[in-house]
C-alpha cells in the first residue's frame, strides 16, 4: 500500500502544531545544553591543564633548600632510583625599586617547568630579564628596572625584554610569601644563570619514570608522586642532618679560638644556627604546592559535582513535560488514527507519523543544545574560573557517549509517550476511534462533604476545584514541572546567598587582625628593638603576641595535604579583639578554658566532634593528638587555637611567642607597614589578610558567575515548561471555553476560568519546589566548597521570594499571550469540533 497520504499528513502535522513542535524542540535543547555543557566543562578544564603541563614539562616534584643544595645532595638526587630527569635552578627574591614590587626570580634554562613566552623574547644576557605577563600593565619592554634586597644576584639593573607565563605559578593573585619587601610576592621573573651569585642552587626539579604518560589527575599518579615525596623528604633530611652535625661540630671546635674576635664569633654562631635549621627548611613538594594548581583542580571537580545534580533535574523536568506534550498530541489525532486504520494502514504505519514528529523535534533540540554544550557553555564557565588562573586556551572536547546518551534520552522520552498512547488506541477498532472518547467522569471532592465550606464557595471556584481533581495527570505534571524549575532556582539563588558576604563575615567579624608577622627563630637585640619600634608606630592600632606554627594532615576528601594554622595567644583576653571565637549556630562566645578549639570545616573533614581526639603532624614530622574542646565558626582556612598550658601539654614543649597579630589604624595602608616589619630583620614573613580576602572574593565571584549561568538556564526552562503546559490546557479545552463564551462569559472571565487552575497549580508547584530546592541546596553547599573552606548553609528569605517570583511572572506573561489566543477561539468552530 502506498503511504504517500500518511507521510504527507505526518509532515503537515508539524506545520499545524508549530507551537507544540517548537516547545518540544526547546525543552530538549535547554536540557541537552545543560547536560552536555556541564558534563564536558570539568573534563575540558582538566584537558586544558594537561595540555599546558605537557607543553611546559611541568616537574613532578621540587626540592627546595634556602641554604642551597650541596653537591652531595645533588648527587643523591641524580642517583635516586625512579628519577627520570633532575634539573637544578638558582632562585632569588628581589624588590623592584620603583614601586616596591616583590618578585621571585629563577634562573633560565632547562627543559622542566619551562616558562611560555607571551611577548618579546627570553633574556640572553645577565642584564636582561623576562617578567610575568601579569606585570605587563606595570612595566614595558625596553624599560630598565632597579632590583633591591637581592644579595643573591650579581646584577641590580636589568632591562625588560619579554613577558612570560610560568607553569609553576597558576594563581593570578596568590604567588606566595617572601622575606623581602612587604612579605608578599607580586610576580615572578627569569634571569640567565650568570646573573646569580650563589654557587649552590636552591631548587631542584624532578620528573619520575613511573609517571610518564600518566594522567596527572589520576589517583595512581598522585599515589606514585606522594610515595616518592615521602621517601625523598626522609632521605634528604637525614643526609643533610648528618652533614650539618659534622659542620656544627667543626665550628664548635673553633669557638674557643674566636672568643677574642667578637665579629668572627657572631659569624660562627650565625652559621651554626643556619646549619641546625637547614634540615627542617629543606622541603620536597609535589605539584599540589604550586600556587593555583590545587585550586584549579578543585574548581574542575566542583563543576563535576554540579553536573551530577543540576542537569539531572533539568532533564527530568524537560522529559516530564515532553511526555505530556506528546501524549496530548496523540490524543488529539485519535480520529485520524481511526481513519488511517480504516483505510488499511497497520498500527506500525500509523505510529511512524508520531515517531517522525517526536524524533525530529527531539533530535533537532538535542543537536542544537549539544552544540552549545560542547562549544558554548564550557567557554562561559571556564572564563569565570580563568579570571583567577593563568591557564588559558580552553581545549574543547567532544564525546560521542554524552551526545548519544542525550539523544537517546530525548528521543526515547518523546517516543515512549507517543507509543504508550498509541498502544491504548491500538486495542480499539477503527469505528471506536472515529467516535469521540468517553468523557472523564466527575467525582465528588472531599471538600464537598464539608458542607459549610462548600456551600459558601462560588460556582466558578467549585468548577475550578472539580476541574483540578478531574484532570489529575495534568495537575501532577504541572505541579512537578513548576516544582522542578523552582527547585533549581532555589538551589541557584541559595548558593549565591551562601557565597555572599562570606569574605566580610570572615575578615570583618571572625578574623579582625590585618597582619600576621612571624618572627625569625633567632634574632639579635638590635633587630628586636627595631621590631618594637615598628609595632609602636601610629599606623599600628593594636598588636598581641602569639605562638604560631603550621600542622598538616591528609584527608579523604582531597589528596593534597591540608595546612592547619595553630594559634596560641599569650593574652587570651586581648586575643578576643583579634579573633573572637564563637559557634556558628548559637553565636555563643567560646573561651580557651573549654580546651582546644578547632574550625568547623576542619572538624567536618576529620569527622570529629567535641570530646574526640584529632591527630595532626607538626613540621618535624611528629604526630600530635589533641582533644577537641569546642568548634568555632570559620569559613576559610583551617585553624586551631589553644591556651599556653594546653600547648605545653600536647606538644611537650615550653611555650614561647614567635609571632604578632596586628590591627592597623583607620586609613593606614598595609604594604608600608608590612615593608617596615620585614625591614627590621626580625620578621621571617608577613601574611596579609587583604590578600586572603582578595583570594576569597575571586573564588566566590567565579562561582557566582557560574550560578548566574545556571539560574538563567533554569529560568529559560521554567518559561518553556509553563508556556507549554498552559498552551496544552487551553487547546484541549477550547470547546469548554467556547461554551463559556456562549453562556455570556467575557474574555477576562473565560481566561480566569482556565488560568485560575494554572495559578493554583503553580503556587502548589512553587511550594513543593521550595522543599526540593532546600534539599538540593543542602547537598550542593556541603560538597561544593574547596576542601579548606565552607559556605554559609543558611538561606535568606529573598531567595525564596525571587525563586517564586520568576515562575509567577512567567505565568502572568503567559496569561497575556494565552488571553489573545482565547480571544481568537471561534465559538462555532469549537462547538462543532468533535472531542
Amino acid at each position: 500500500m502506498k503511504k504517500q497520504l500518511l507521510w504527507r499528513d505526518a509532515w503537515q502535522a508539524i506545520g499545524r502544531t508549530k507551537g507544540r513542535f517548537i516547545a518540544i524542540f526547546l525543552l530538549m535543547a535547554v536540557a541537552s545544553l545543560t547536560l552536555v555543557g556541564l558534563k564536558m566543562t570539568g573534563p575540558d578544564m582538566r584537558q586544558t591543564a594537561r595540555h599546558f603541563y605537557a607543553q611546559t614539562h611541568l616537574a613532578d616534584l621540587t626540592v627546595t633548600s634556602p641554604a642551597g643544595l650541596t653537591p652531595a645532595l645533588q648527587t643523591t638526587l641524580r642517583q635516586e632510583v625512579g628519577v627520570k630527569r633532575v634539573e637544578f635552578v638558582h632562585t632569588a627574591d628581589a624588590v623592584i625599586k620603583d614601586d616596591q614590587t616583590a618578585i621571585r626570580i629563577t634562573s633560565l634554562g632547562g627543559q622542566l617547568s619551562k616558562a611560555q613566552l607571551v611577548s618579546g623574547r627570553f633574556p640572553q644576557h645577565r642584564h636582561e630579564i623576562a617578567l610575568s605577563y601579569l606585570l605587563a600593565k606595570r612595566y614595558h619592554r625596553g624599560q630598565w628596572l632597579t632590583l633591591t634586597a637581592a644579595p643573591g644576584l650579581k646584577v641590580h639593573r636589568v632591562k625588560v625584554v619579554g613577558f612570560i607565563r610560568s607553569s609553576e605559578y597558576l594563581d593570578r593573585n596568590q604567588i606566595g610569601n617572601t622575606t623581602v619587601g612587604s612579605g608578599q610576592l607580586r610576580g615572578m621573573a627569569v634571569l640567565p644563570k650568570a646573573a646569580f651569585r650563589a654557587e649552590k642552587p636552591q631548587l631542584a626539579r624532578l620528573t619520575l619514570t613511573a609517571t610518564a604518560g600518566q594522567d596527572p589527575y589520576a589517583t595512581s599518579y598522585q599515589a606514585t608522586v606522594a610515595a616518592k615525596q615521602r621517601h625523598l623528604q626522609t632521605t634528604l633530611r637525614h643526609q643533610l642532618t648528618n652533614q650539618s652535625q659534622a659542620q656544627v661540630a667543626q665550628l664548635t671546635a673553633q669557638l674557643p679560638g674566636l672568643r677574642q674576635a667578637a665579629a668572627a664569633l657572631q659569624t660562627a654562631q650565625r652559621q651554626m644556627a643556619q646549619l641546625k635549621a637547614a634540615p627542617s627548611q629543606l622541603t620536597v613538594q609535589t605539584r599540589e604546592s604550586n600556587p593555583g594548581y590545587a585550586v584549579y583542580r578543585s574548581n574542575s571537580a566542583r563543576i563535576d559535582l554540579v553536573a551530577n545534580v543540576f542537569p539531572v533535574f533539568m532533564f527530568a523536568v524537560a522529559i516530564l513535560v515532553a511526555l505530556t506534550t506528546m501524549a496530548r498530541f496523540v490524543a488529539e489525532e485519535r480520529q485520524k488514527i481511526g481513519t488511517f486504520k480504516a483505510l488499511g494502514y497497520s498500527n506500525f504505519d500509523v505510529a511512524k507519523k508520531f515517531l517522525l514528529y517526536s524524533t525530529l523535534a527531539a533530535t533537532g533540540g538535542t543537536l542544537v543544545g549539544a552544540a552549545g554544550g560542547f562549544w558554548l557553555l564550557p567557554r562561559l564557565i571556564f572564563s569565570a574560573y580563568a579570571a583567577n588562573s593563568t591557564i588559558s586556551g580552553l581545549q574543547l572536547g567532544f564525546s560521542w557517549g554524552w551526545l548519544l546518551t542525550t539523544w537517546g534520552l530525548a528521543v526515547g522520552a518523546t517516543g515512549l509517550a507517543a507509543g504508550w498512547v498509541l498502544a491504548q488506541d491500538a486495542r480499539e477498532i477503527p469505528a471506536q476511534l472515529l467516535l469521540p472518547p468517553t468523557p472523564k467522569g466527575g467525582a465528588r471532592l472531599w471538600l464537598e462533604h464539608v458542607t459549610p465550606v462548600w456551600r459558601r464557595l462560588a460556582f466558578k471556584h467549585k468548577a475550578t476545584l472539580r476541574n483540578l481533581w478531574r484532570y489529575k495527570s495534568r495537575m501532577l505534571m504541572t505541579i512537578l514541572g513548576v516544582a522542578g524549575c523552582t527547585g533549581l532556582l532555589v538551589m541557584g539563588f541559595g548558593i549565591r546567598d551562601s557565597l555572599g558576604g562570606i569574605a566580610h563575615r570572615q575578615y570583618g567579624q571572625l578574623i579582625k587582625y590585618d597582619l600576621l608577622a612571624v618572627q625569625k627563630p633567632t634574632v639579635t637585640a638590635a633587630q628586636t628593638a627595631r621590631l618594637d619600634t615598628a609595632l609602636a608606630q601610629p599606623a599600628v592600632a593594636e598588636h598581641t603576641a602569639i605562638h604560631y606554627e603550621t600542622l598538616t594532615r591528609r584527608f579523604a576528601a582531597d589528596p593534597a595535604p591540608q595546612t592547619v594554622a595553630l594559634l596560641v595567644p599569650h593574652n587570651a583576653q586581648q586575643f578576643r579583639h583579634f579573633m573572637p571565637l564563637r559557634t556558628r549556630t548559637s553565636q555563643k562566645r567560646l573561651d580557651l578554658n573549654a580546651g582546644v578549639i578547632i574550625s568547623e570545616k576542619l572538624a567536618t573533614l576529620a569527622q570529629v566532634k567535641v570530646g574526640d581526639h584529632l591527630r595532626l603532624q607538626d613540621a618535624q614530622g611528629q604526630w600530635r593528638a589533641v582533644k577537641v574542646g569546642a568548634i568555632t565558626e570559620m569559613y576559610m582556612g583551617h585553624f586551631m587555637v589553644m591556651s599556653p598550658a594546653a600547648y605545653q601539654h600536647y606538644f611537650d614543649q615550653p611555650y614561647r611567642t614567635n609571632a604578632q597579630l596586628l590591627k592597623l589604624a583607620a586609613g593606614a595602608k598595609v604594604n608600608p607597614v608590612a615593608r617596615q616589619l620585614m625591614a627590621t630583620g626580625a620578621v621571617a614573613g608577613v601574611n596579609e589578610n587583604r590578600s586572603n580576602q582578595q583570594m576569597i572574593n575571586n573564588l566566590l565571584n567565579s562561582m557566582d558567575r557560574v550560578m548566574v549561568i545556571l539560574i538563567g538556564l533554569a529560568t529559560v526552562l521554567a518559561a518553556v515548561v509553563i508556556y507549554n503546559l498552559t498552551n496544552i490546557n487551553v487547546e484541549e479545552r477550547s470547546r469548554e471555553l467556547a461554551t463559556l463564551k456562549v453562556l455570556g462569559y467575557d474574555e477576562g472571565e473565560a481566561t480566569l476560568y482556565i488560568y485560575r487552575e494554572t495559578i493554583i497549580l503553580s503556587v502548589v508547584g512553587i511550594l513543593v519546589g521550595f522543599l526540593l530546592g532546600r534539599w538540593l541546596h543542602g547537598f550542593i553547599i556541603t560538597n561544593l566548597p574547596p576542601v579548606d573552606a565552607m559556605f554559609d548553609p543558611q538561606m535568606r528569605g529573598t531567595n525564596f521570594l525571587l525563586s517564586a517570583a520568576i515562575p509567577l511572572v512567567i505565568t502572568a506573561l503567559v496569561a497575556v499571550v494565552m488571553q489573545k489566543k482565547i480571544q481568537k477561539i471561534s465559538m462555532l468552530a469549537a462547538l462543532q469540533a468533535r472531542e
